[in-house]
């Protein structure tokens, strides 16, 4: 009955090769001595996917699946170095500790940089998160990630309304006639407000009551003396 469970249980092309065993125990020894080895390029393989492995275009939890998956393979291919012996000097506990800890610094490494400062704050807590907790963490940082473009816009509505509104003197007074808001625009803008400024002329340096095209000239003193000293 053994045998027949053992032999159902394999493919045609392995079945062939052990159809004429009939004692259970010979079938077992020889499929465990044939099959029951390290598989040092299967190791190899996943353990360069796990290093390969970045977020790219998934979201934070089609990453973790991916990454977990290959770490439960790694975890059934080494399941022979796992100690199952009662420790009392704490090894076990520490090795056991270690692995768990490679765990979230793997997953860390191949974040986007979109999450830098929430991977910067988890690698700075002591003791380390688990990798439950980590992943905790980066799921609230995504859900925050989904509201922060509206919340972006709002806050800088302000800002376009005003330069809207810059625009919209700026239309208004070049093309209105509105000489006194056009004046009051260049010399705000011409980072010369505390001059002072005509009205008349349009220039920087004095005011109206003191503007020479407006009141005149001063006269220009005569080097001689002669009848057009005036018209000088």
């Amino acid at each position: 009955m053994v045998t027949s469970w053992i032999l159902n249980s394999l493919s045609k092309d392995i079945v062939d090769s052990v159809e004429y065993v009939f004692d259970s125990l010979e079938l077992w020894s020889e499929l465990k001595d044939r099959y029951d080895q390290t598989n040092g390029a299967k190791l190899y393989h996943i353990q360069k996917e796990i290093n390969d492995l970045s977020q790219g275009s998934l979201d934070i939890t089609s990453y973790y699946t991916k990454m977990k998956k290959l770490w439960e393979e790694l975890s059934n291919l080494c399941v022979k170095n796992q100690c199952s012996c009662l420790c009392t000097c704490g090894a076990k506990d520490t090795m056991h500790k270690v692995e768990q800890d490679r765990r979230p610094i793997q997953f860390l490494m191949g974040l986007n940089e979109a999450y830098t400062i929430i991977r910067d704050s988890i690698l700075m807590m002591k003791p380390l998160p688990s990798m439950g907790q980590a992943f905790a963490l980066l799921i609230q940082e995504e859900k925050q990630r989904e509201f922060k473009p509206n919340n972006h816009f709002f806050a800088d509505s302000p800002s376009i309304c005003a330069s809207s509104s810059t625009r919209q003197s700026r239309h208004i007074g070049g093309h209105s006639g509105g000489r006194g808001f056009h004046t009051n625009y260049t010399q705000n803008t011409g980072g010369r407000g505390t001059r002072p400024f005509c009205e008349h002329c349009k220039r920087l340096g004095h005011t109206k009551d003191k503007c020479y095209k407006l009141h005149g000239y001063p006269d220009k003193p005569s080097s001689s003396p002669g009848p057009n000293n005036n018209n000088t």
